[in-house]
């Protein structure tokens, strides 16, 4: 649905800085004009799920820095057509991804939203923006399970059926054709 230069990113643009708050913001941008445009066309409506930070204040008064103050959901939750959909967004500038990377209360909160099926969970896995795809949480989870079994505690992203790789961000179509 989105190239990177429909969205305003130019190739190869990284956020400034190497830290680790500032890792994953080009795809937030990129997920977050996507959802614009879904909701542009009614195809879904899907919101970032806010952090609450608290302001550090110096000496003078000022702010010098934040925390968070409550760690959130998922990074993303709204509704494709009449179902809910939640998801977490996650990064990597390496050849791999861990399985690990899915907080606890991530964890949690997906295993709650896709109790039953009725609301679809998964993980959108992104390497250097140009390998993306939609896991399933009920995979991911599976995955997870097994690293904590002893089993691999990383993936590739050949590793990924090809039915799950993203074309041009519209994850909502991986989404409905799996």
């Amino acid at each position: 649905m989105l190239t990177r230069r429909a969205a305003g990113l130019p190739k190869g643009s990284r956020p400034k800085g190497n830290s680790f708050a500032n890792r994953g913001q080009v795809l937030e941008s990129i997920i977050n004009l996507t959802n614009i445009s879904y909701l542009r066309h009614g195809v879904a409506v899907i919101n970032k799920t806010p952090t609450e930070w608290i302001p550090i204040r110096g000496p003078k008064g000022d702010i010098v820095s934040a925390k968070v103050e409550q760690k959130s959901t998922v990074d993303y939750v709204g509704r494709y057509g009449m179902t809910p959909i939640a998801f977490d967004a996650k990064e990597s500038h390496e050849v791999r991804m861990r399985w690990d990377r899915v907080e606890p209360h991530q964890e949690q909160f997906l295993n709650e939203w896709s109790k039953g099926g009725a609301g679809i969970g998964f993980i959108l896995a992104s390497f250097s923006e140009k390998d993306t795809f939609v896991i399933p949480w009920y995979e991911w989870r599976f995955r997870l399970e097994e690293y904590r079994a002893g089993g691999p505690a990383s993936f590739k992203p050949e590793n990924i059926p090809s039915g799950w790789r993203v074309e041009k961000y519209d994850y909502l179509k991986t989404v409905e054709e799996n």
